[in-house]
């Protein structure tokens, strides 16, 4: 554990907030590992073990955060339990007619997090029972940023989706 993560687990947010990318990046790498297929990702022990040890803010924070980057994505989520939480997140996210900032809040990862998206993902985020439910959860939305348009691709005609105002 480095400092950053010992700050991560006392609640401190500058912890947090260096935290987030770290375990972002192993999420993209096994998702793209297992080619966009979230259910086979989630079942990776070491992302697993990562997931678990990361503080729940941070679980929280990615879940809030990967459902705003996944709103105009398209999902493909079951109907088990993750599924149904990863379709929650994206519709609220969907829908919602603010900004970004307004959606993470202001404070942004300290808690709590805003509306009904923050309740949930604090919810997942902080639920210690079930992490792999809350890993799938994050993996799912993850994929359906796959499917969006890669904004700096020039060959491509599709614009990347703009800010809600």
């Amino acid at each position: 554990m480095n400092a950053f993560d010992m700050m991560a687990a006392n609640g401190n947010v500058l912890g947090i907030g260096m935290q987030i990318p770290d375990v972002l990046i192993d999420l993209r790498e096994v998702l793209e590992q297992y080619r966009g297929d979230a259910e086979r990702a989630a079942g990776h022990q070491g992302v697993l073990r990562k997931w678990t040890d990361a503080a729940p803010e941070t679980r929280s924070a990615l879940l809030l955060t990967t459902a705003w980057t996944a709103r105009a994505g398209r999902l493909d989520a079951g109907e088990d339990t993750a599924g149904l939480y990863a379709a929650d997140l994206h519709e609220y996210a969907r829908t919602f007619k603010g900004d970004a900032e307004t959606f993470h809040g202001p404070r942004f990862p300290a808690m709590p997090l805003p509306a009904q998206a923050g309740a949930l993902a604090s919810s997942l985020g902080f639920d210690r029972d079930d992490t792999e439910i809350s890993l799938k959860t994050v993996l799912l939305l993850l994929a359906a940023v796959r499917t969006l348009p890669d904004p700096t691709d020039a060959s491509s005609n599709i614009t990347a989706p703009q800010e809600q105002s």
